[in-house]
């Protein structure tokens, strides 16, 4: 074993893969948390000064994988005590915490622990931000770039389908040839491997149609820099409607490179991520008037309080639906 880890983790992470679907991103997150968190316990349980990493001022070899049984609620307040010393986020602390809590409540369930001891351990208060969004005429500026080369059209067609639909990263890397359906809606396989059809404008439509004539080359092997695809590759090339570069499919990573790039090449002077295409996406049809109901269903949120999170309504917006609806302010304008 070449680092520390609780007992039960291996366990707990195939559970969460079964039964959750969970994401190859979200179990590497979960086991590299319990992994510090394992580091910091073997030293917390032997008296040695230590970060919440678990690095020691004192080593004695390699430590020996620990139980689960260890777990205590003063070790778990411990723990978030160094990350507050070592200045992480709130929202980070929150997140390593919570991926205790579930491993906890894991062995609860398998008769391991009697009760979960993460329980008592709150998480820090976050300060409510809101996400980044671009203006309308913000999103003009982004798609108004020029480029008639194959690389260009796949980049007007991923970045309008991208703000036309509002999807996360990795929904919209994961679409297939056959996701975008003749009535201009896509099939979309969101968190938790769940299904929804998902409408898109004209736009869209349109730089989607020259992108799918070009893509057909680059599976040909005509891609800018063309590189030999074998296997379950080549097999995930073919089903993917994006591609990348170098003609496999489309990364997450190379989204966020192309948004990076097109930024560059406009006059936004605004650090922009895929995500905030989702909430400018969100924003704009709720300040047009969009049920938030819908805007739930169309991000494909489980909660509305998640929705609510995400949009954000203008002062122009606020002020326009209080004088619409208030009866002194409707009397004002009378």
């Amino acid at each position: 074993m070449t680092a520390t880890q609780l007992l039960g983790r291996d366990d707990f992470l195939e559970a969460k893969r079964l039964e959750e679907d969970a994401s190859a991103h979200t179990l590497r997150a979960y086991r590299s948390d319990l992994d510090q968190f394992a580091s910091f316990l073997a030293a917390y349980v032997s008296g040695e000064e230590t970060d919440y990493r678990g690095n020691r001022a004192k080593r004695s070899g390699q430590a020996p994988a620990i139980p689960a049984e260890a777990v205590s609620s003063d070790a778990v307040r411990a723990w978030s005590a160094r990350m507050h010393e070592a200045r992480l986020s709130a929202v980070t602390i929150g997140r390593k915490l919570a991926a205790v809590r579930s491993f906890c409540n894991f062995l609860c369930r398998e008769g391991i622990l009697e009760s979960n001891p993460a329980r008592q351990v709150r998480n820090p208060k976050t300060e409510q931000r809101l996400p980044r969004f671009l203006t309308e005429s913000d999103v003009d500026a982004l798609l108004g770039f020029v480029d008639e080369s194959p690389t260009g059209h796949r980049d007007r067609a991923l970045l309008e389908l991208l703000y036309a639909t509002g999807l996360r990263a990795s929904e919209l890397v994961g679409l297939n040839r056959n996701s975008p359906r003749a009535d201009n809606t896509l099939r979309v396989l969101g968190k938790g491997a769940k299904e929804r059809i998902v409408p898109f404008g004209a736009r869209a439509c349109a730089a989607l149609d020259t992108w799918l004539a070009v893509r057909d080359v680059w599976l040909a092997g005509d891609s800018p820099r063309p590189r030999k695809l074998d296997g379950t590759d080549r097999e995930d090339a073919i089903e993917a409607l994006f591609l990348g570069d170098h003609g496999g499919r489309l990364t997450t990573d190379a989204l966020r490179r192309i948004l990076d790039r097109r930024l560059r090449e406009s006059p936004i002077a605004k650090r922009v991520t895929p995500h905030a295409l989702r909430h400018s996406f969100a924003t704009h049809l709720l300040n047009s008037g969009a049920d938030l109901r819908a805007i739930q269903e169309l991000l494909g949120h489980e909660s509305l309080a998640t929705t609510q999170r995400y949009t954000h309504l203008s002062t122009r917006r606020l002020q326009d639906v209080y004088r619409a609806s208030h009866p002194r302010a409707r009397r004002e304008q009378e």
